[in-house]
């Protein structure tokens, strides 16, 4: 007789390898639940099919998961696959489907999106499931991990013989060759790719029946089950230790701490002090200068005989011409990479270039951008039509808090319509560093922190870039994670925008840490975790 510890069996291996059959049957003399959880991407390939998406396209890709609603129900002797209400269970198991659910399943996006569904419906144990990372990357705390191998020839023989009894024609070489593919996609994908565990138990199934390869696994899962019953070993996520770590460049940058010292530095005895605009991008830092002293004004025209802090973003020609015509003392805190962006603007609207700028129209660095140029200077947001220029010269200009692959996209656009094209890589290497270490941690993470302003530009682009990979939130302080539930996550990362304080990363460290049941805490930024490429 079983003890009644339930634990979570997870069976990895190439595709043919018996993988689904193994754990159906496991699970039933187990008295388990049986999860196939590539079911779930085949179910995403049938969408994409239907929809005809192409899935090198995640502008599409994204918005299909948003719509998906995937069901899996427990059938006795299998899972019935609940694709939008509808049961796709045979329609998902074509040759062309599972050649596009492997594509697929390398899609970040779609991997998280999924990973989350399985783990809802395993965590609490007493649950097989089978995949190709369920041991590395699923259940990485699963107490029994399973990797199945066979010969290719022995495993598409499998494979051709499962499709004839469901009534699938096709021909043994074509078997033979979507494996070959499908091993190489699997094995070769960046995020989880497919490999035993290190603590995997390998099962040999080349010579093996079915019911040999069932016993076997079922003797070794019966003896994990009884030792984690005498050791009463847990197997939710709250059971381990959660790992938190911070993103590196995460934080204030260069510019917006200058401003940030110059405005702490100004005289709010003498005159009336005030911001055009607010200084930065962050509603915390804007209230403590508010306490100080200084005001946010957001008229030009309506400041007389003050003193002006210019924001980190800059303003545009015409307001500096109004404050200074007002007898306004001007303190300039425009962040030095941005000021470098105008006399780049000014010289090329001097030799008589078209500009476009790549930036948001909205956002007040690229108002202030757009007031240096001329009738021949455009700014265009990601992913926007280029407007009409009928000259065959141009010249590029980047919002300093922009993505670099944006703007290369958008040369390469470019190369094909103007004979002349010259760029100027005005992008801040803060926010390219940032970015770059922000994508990083979120494709090692199960759950990513954006901390910054809502209406912060950088911020918003970082909360953008990590929600391909992971589920993430975009929050402005330690209060608003009150509310979220990370019992499920066992890996989290935290990034922060340029204009946010390393005391608030250190609140949202230190709650982050209560909520997944450490209480210790830390006081300095150094103590916190940071994260590093290589180990993930």
């Amino acid at each position: 007789m079983l003890p009644k510890r339930k634990i979570i069996v997870a069976i990895d291996g190439p595709a043919a390898s018996g993988k689904s059959t193994t754990a159906k049957l496991l699970a039933q003399k187990l008295g388990y639940v049986y999860i196939d959880t590539g079911a779930m991407y085949r179910a995403c390939a049938l969408q994409a099919k239907r929809e005809r998406i192409s899935i090198d396209d995640l502008s599409v890709i994204i918005p299909m998961l948003e719509r998906i609603d995937i069901k899996i129900s427990d059938a006795g002797n299998g899972n019935i696959i609940w694709l939008n209400g509808e049961d796709v269970s045979q329609q998902i198991r074509t040759p062309e489907i599972s050649a596009t659910a492997s594509a697929i399943s390398a899609i970040p996006c779609v991997r998280y999106k999924m990973v989350d569904l399985q783990r809802n419906l395993g965590k609490e144990g007493g649950v097989v499931l089978e995949g190709r990372d369920i041991g590395t990357y699923v259940f990485p705390e699963a107490e029994a991990k399973f990797f199945m191998i066979a010969d290719l020839e022995v495993r598409a023989k499998h494979r051709f013989k499962e499709l004839a009894e469901k009534g699938i024609s096709t021909n043994f070489e074509d078997v033979l060759q979507e494996l070959k593919t499908r091993d190489e996609a699997d094995a070769n994908r960046s995020l989880a790719p497919l490999k035993p565990a290190e603590d995997a138990i390998l099962i040999d199934t080349s010579n093996l029946t079915i019911e040999e390869q069932v016993q076997k696994i079922y003797v070794i899962t019966c003896k994990i089950i009884e030792k984690a019953g005498k050791n009463n070993i847990g197997n939710k996520a709250t059971s381990k230790k959660v790992k938190i770590r911070l993103a590196n460049y995460s934080g204030y940058c260069f510019g917006v701490k200058r401003a940030i010292q110059m405005a702490k530095e100004a005289n709010v005895t003498e005159k009336q002090v005030y911001t055009l605009g607010e200084l930065i991008h962050n509603p915390g830092i804007v209230r403590e200068l508010e306490e100080q002293g200084i005001h946010i004004a957001n008229n030009a025209a309506e400041i007389k005989n003050s003193t002006v802090i210019i924001r980190s973003h800059g303003i545009t020609k015409e307001e500096y011409k109004i404050l200074k015509k007002n007898h306004n003392e001007i303190i300039d805190a425009t962040c030095p990479y941005v000021k470098r962006t105008h006399k780049i603007l000014q010289q090329i609207v001097k030799e008589g270039y078209p500009v476009l700028i790549l930036g948001d129209k909205q956002h007040p660095e690229v108002t202030g951008l757009l007031s240096y140029g001329n009738d021949k200077t455009f700014a265009i947001g990601e992913d926007e039509p280029i407007p009409e220029i009928k000259e065959k010269r141009l010249a590029i200009i980047a919002q300093t808090t922009q993505k670099i692959e944006k703007l290369q996209e958008l040369v390469c656009k470019l190369l094909l319509t103007f004979s002349e094209l010259r760029v100027f890589n005005t992008i801040c290497l803060a926010t390219t560093q940032r970015q770059k270490a922000t994508v990083e941690l979120a494709q090692a993470s199960d759950a990513m922190f954006v901390i910054g302003g809502l209406n912060s530009s950088n911020t918003r682009a970082l909360a953008k870039m990590s929600s391909v990979y992971c589920p993430t939130y975009h929050i402005e302080d330690d209060k608003q994670l009150a509310p979220v539930d990370i019992s499920q996550y066992r890996s989290i990362g935290i990034t922060a925008g340029a204009s946010t304080p390393e005391e608030m990363i250190i609140k949202v460290y230190n709650v982050l840490l209560q909520k997944s049941g450490d209480f210790k805490t830390v006081t300095s930024i150094e103590e916190i975790p940071m994260f590093k490429e290589e180990s993930c």
